[in-house]
């Protein structure tokens, strides 16, 4: 049986004053795969997608990356050695790539600080960024600009390359094409689609736009009130949503807002 490049457990996460954001939340996500989280804003998919790269701490549960535990019962491993191991493994796209990028610095100085992790080499962090550059379908001239240069979709594919840089095994995309104009967000999505096949990661994919789930994953998290309420195959779940929260997600979609053919 495969281990599964992504596995949590009864995740919880109880902030100060009592507030529950996330109850008993676990998925699995195997190698290659892609699995959609939605629900509507403060259902507590971006709290989950937080714990998971580790900017929040799981007041319980327990969260492994290819079997090895990086939190068990609310404990989350810091060291330097343990956030580096997390970093090559899980890496994090965020919904506004602008915010995202230092605007002081060019889009290559920001792709080498990042490479320096991890390459020692000037001349091979060098060629590494013209390839990253080139894998997410910009002009690898683009290094000498600065985000204020390019336009938001561009900007996202920046975003993705810098998150690229580890070779990660997943990428936890957190509303990351709601920002962009539709046409923009069909082609984003289409990179990460043609990423898949060629790099074999995963995703987990952050949303709440039921279109884009639609279109690039495999399996579907339904949450509601910080649980899920539902989880299967995205075209099933789609197509005959077992719960009535699902079926209230669906009915508020405007029919426009469908797209009739998937990405992958």
């Amino acid at each position: 049986m495969t281990t599964p490049v992504l596995e949590a457990t009864g995740l919880r996460k109880e902030f100060p004053g009592g507030r529950l954001a996330v109850d008993d939340v676990s998925l699995t996500l195997p190698p290659g795969g892609s699995t959609g989280i939605v629900g509507e804003s403060g259902c507590g998919k971006t709290t989950v997608a937080r714990m998971l790269i580790g900017l929040e701490t799981p007041t319980a549960g327990t969260i492994r990356i290819e079997g090895e535990p990086l939190t068990t019962d609310g404990t989350t491993r810091r060291g330097r050695a343990d956030r580096l191991h997390r970093a090559r493994r899980i890496q994090l796209v965020f919904q506004d790539p602008y915010a995202s990028l230092d605007p002081r610095q060019t889009i290559g100085a920001g792709i080498d600080e990042l490479l320096r992790l991890h390459e020692p080499d000037r001349d091979r962090r060098r060629e590494r960024a013209a390839e990253l550059l080139d894998q997410v379908g910009l002009d690898t001239r683009m290094a000498a600009s600065r985000p204020s240069a390019l336009s938001g979709g561009q900007r996202q594919r920046v975003a993705i390359a810098r998150a690229l840089v580890s070779r990660p095994k997943v990428l936890v995309l957190d509303e990351a094409v709601s920002a962009l104009d539709v046409s923009i967000q069909a082609q984003v999505l289409n990179l990460l689609a043609d990423l898949r096949g060629e790099l074999g990661i995963g995703y987990l994919f952050v949303t709440h736009d039921l279109a884009v789930v639609q279109q690039i994953t495999d399996e579907l998290i339904v949450m509601n009130q910080g649980r899920i309420v539902e989880h299967g195959p995205t075209d099933e779940v789609l197509s005959t949503p077992e719960h009535a929260y699902t079926r209230s997600l669906l009915a508020a979609v405007p029919r426009e807002g469908w797209r009739p053919s998937r990405c992958l």
